[in-house]
C-alpha cells in the first residue's frame, strides 16, 4: 500500500509512542517500506519529542510523532 499524508498521519495518530530505538524501528517497517524514492529524517528533537520528515514525489511533509515536552 502506497502512502499518502493523510494515511501516514492516521498511522502516527494510532501510534504508541514507547522509545526512540521502537519508534524508528516502527516508522522503518509501517512507513518507510511502503515509500519508495523517497528521503527520510525522523529521531528526537533536543526538547523530547520525536519527528518524521519525508521528501518526495507522492509524500511530502514533517510529521510529530511525539510533541516536545
Amino acid at each position: 500500500m502506497a502512502h499518502t499524508a493523510e494515511s501516514i498521519q492516521t498511522w502516527i495518530d494510532n501510534y504508541t509512542f514507547v522509545d526512540n530505538a521502537t519508534a524508528s524501528s516502527d516508522i522503518l517497517s509501517g512507513i518507510v517500506k511502503d515509500l519508495s524514492e523517497h528521503g527520510y529524517t525522523f529521531g528526537p528533537t533536543s526538547n523530547g519529542g520525536y519527528t518524521l520528515s519525508i521528501t518526495g514525489p507522492t509524500v511530502t511533509q514533517d510529521f510529530i510523532v511525539k510533541a516536545d515536552e
